[in-house]
């Protein structure tokens, strides 16, 4: 048994349910190939989400959709490759909505987890030329969060108005709105995440009511 038992204030009305390692290790073994998806800042509905993340993800086997409490799902997982895919593929979306991606965990608790991280599209506008290539927008991405991947248009140089890089970031912290190159200023423009501050980056609130901003100045 790996429950403990506090003696002292043991509550005979509420009685401590034992259960053995080995229990807890079997019945955990079948959701290890499971993911936690939720909608970033807004719910999303089972039946949408079941059609996409089945055309996205049931590649080379089926998955199962538990719909949970607090707009959270839980996917399993036949195929260990589609579990991967999914897990180190994205961002994905649901029509404008970003799914938010992490593995489960044990005691997962969908009333409990926040969601810290996600990953996104940045949109890096009016670089130079030479800069739109993949070394140095993943240069720029280390600044920005944990750069993932760039877009084949600018992994290619075949796009000349703006780069696109993938990264995870972390939605506690503020976002990079902006970074310098040679004394310019460039902006970052972050794919659908919509309740931004584009004056401090911090998210969940938009330019012009941010605490950010002082009292008068809001556009």
């Amino acid at each position: 048994m790996d429950d403990e038992v506090d003696d002292e204030e043991e509550d005979p009305t509420c009685p401590t349910i034992p259960f053995t390692v080995a229990e807890k290790i079997r019945w955990r073994r079948e959701w290890r190939s499971a993911l936690v998806v939720k909608g970033l800042g807004r719910r999303v509905s089972y039946i949408p989400l079941a059609r996409r993340l089945n055309f996205l993800w049931a590649r080379n086997g089926e998955i199962q959709i538990s719909d949970m409490n607090n707009g959270c799902f839980l996917v399993r997982f036949r195929s260990h490759k589609d579990y991967e895919g999914a897990t180190m593929g994205g961002p994905w979306l649901l029509g404008d909505t970003y799914l938010t991606v992490h593995r489960w965990f044990k005691g997962f608790n969908p009333w409990k987890t926040e969601v810290t991280s996600t990953m996104v599209w940045a949109q890096l506008p009016e670089l130079p030329i030479e800069f739109i290539n993949k070394e140095a927008v993943m240069k720029i991405g280390e600044w920005l969060g944990k750069p993932v991947r760039v877009d084949r248009a600018t992994e290619l140089g075949a796009r000349g108005k703006y780069a696109r890089v993938c990264i995870e970031v972390n939605l506690t912290q503020p976002l990079i709105s902006k970074f310098k190159i040679e004394g310019v200023t460039y902006l970052v423009q972050y794919e659908g995440l919509d309740d931004l501050c584009t004056d401090c980056g911090t998210y969940g609130k938009k330019a012009g009511k941010c605490h950010c901003v002082p009292a008068g100045q809001a556009m």
